[in-house]
């Protein structure tokens, strides 16, 4: 069988690929993307789509069809490192990556969102990736065997994302491969410093809202959740578009179990399975 039969929301705290995890905290996150890396080994994709709110934002939606990607993380951390209060600011190593892509599938995708009126962007070489991206793709696949189709988020209409990411899956499965989705984000957005482990209590309150729609089966109330009450989580830019898109190449009626629930620095940080209860045709 093939298409998008298999998809995770999960974090992508930069401490887990620069080393900075102290031992004992986050062992829920850690955890859970063992167990994901276990079950998406199992399921022996062909392809993994990486949707990142990291990847700069743009007008365009940005697809990555490099062959191959290799390089370090560390034109972007240093942007993170200098939001950080001085107290709390270490020396963050370079993160070295190299990772398969599947550029013909990219490029396909790429030419359908165009034909269907979207504004898409192709890039066989893309600048710089990003921690949304790379975090992922590090604990995931550590062996970089499983190639990459790397997507930007946007933040512009649910539907929009709903609706590429349907294009995303339909191409996917014309292709005849089987595919796994991670759109990789965080809930609540708000950051703590105090404790490896804070969570900012009213973003909890709201992550745990959001989490019971997600496990209470009707994904499609995510679509109808007012922007004042989305504004009250405080997300991270575009977090919610690679939920939207990932609902979108899934398609069918999916099911959710969350696997995990973290606080890493003030941010509410869950582990989302994503199952389809029957096939989409």
């Amino acid at each position: 069988m093939s298409g998008m039969e298999l998809g995770f929301m999960v974090p992508h705290p930069w401490i887990m690929v620069a080393g900075e995890i102290e031992e004992g905290h986050h062992q829920k996150t850690t955890s859970a993307y063992r167990l994901v890396k276990d079950v998406i080994a199992d399921f022996a994709p062909d392809v993994m789509v990486v949707a990142s709110p990291h990847w700069p934002l743009l007008s365009i939606l940005r697809v990555g069809g490099a062959p191959r990607y290799t390089g370090t993380l560390d034109e972007f951390l240093p942007h993170i490192h200098a939001a950080l209060p001085p107290e709390h600011r270490r020396d963050l190593p370079p993160v070295p990556y190299d990772f398969s892509g599947d550029a013909e599938l990219a490029e396909r995708i790429s030419e359908a969102g165009k034909e269907a009126g979207l504004d898409v962007q192709f890039e066989a070489t893309p600048e710089s990736l990003d921690h949304g991206s790379i975090v992922p793709i590090m604990y995931l696949d550590p062996d970089g065997r499983i190639p990459v189709i790397l997507l930007s988020n946007e933040e512009g209409s649910p539907e929009r994302s709903r609706r590429w990411g349907e294009i995303v899956g339909r191409e996917i499965t014309r292709s005849g491969r089987r595919a796994v989705f991670i759109a990789s984000g965080t809930l609540s957005h708000r950051f703590v410093f105090d404790s490896p482990d804070a969570l900012w209590p009213e973003g909890e309150v709201w992550d745990r809202k959001f989490m019971k729609i997600l496990t209470d089966g009707d994904l499609s109330e995510i679509f109808r959740l007012p922007d004042g009450e989305i504004a009250e989580g405080e997300l991270e830019a575009g977090g919610l578009h690679g939920l939207y898109m990932l609902f979108g190449a899934m398609r069918g009626d999916l099911s959710a179990s969350v696997l995990s629930y973290d606080g890493i620095v003030g941010v509410g940080s869950p582990v989302v399975r994503f199952d389809q209860k029957v096939p989409a045709v």
